[in-house]
């Protein structure tokens, strides 16, 4: 997989620039209440991917707590196999923001958001 295709899952897309710069994409949380709940995802500036989420002020139930999930592929060995880590921001309230980024050599498979 290669930083130049566009990846996508779900509801989800991120398309990266001319200058390999990740344009951000956002999801909404499915079960955020009066708060409404989004990742977010780009790259650093020594090309990791990073996401984080916020939640802002809506209408329905009320969330306590979000989380950032990202998912990232690493391609290791002589035979090029692919290892899919899923990583976990930490849990934060809704004023707060939840970042979390993937480890050099990696490649942003998804991210999405929690809440509680």
């Amino acid at each position: 997989m290669s930083w130049g295709k566009r990846l996508a899952s779900g509801a989800l897309t991120v398309t990266l620039g001319v200058a390999g710069t990740g344009l951000l994409a956002a999801t909404p949380a499915q079960a955020a209440g009066k708060y409404t709940c989004k990742a977010y995802a780009s790259m650093d500036k020594l090309g990791r991917p990073t996401a984080y989420s916020t939640c802002k002020a809506g209408s329905g139930k009320a969330v306590k707590q979000h989380r950032v999930v990202i998912k990232c592929d690493q391609v290791q060995g002589a035979r090029e196999h692919v290892m899919t880590w899923t990583l976990y921001g930490p849990w934060v309230g809704p004023g707060k923001k939840s970042d979390v980024r993937c480890g050099t050599k990696n490649f942003l498979r998804g991210f999405s958001v929690q809440t509680k």
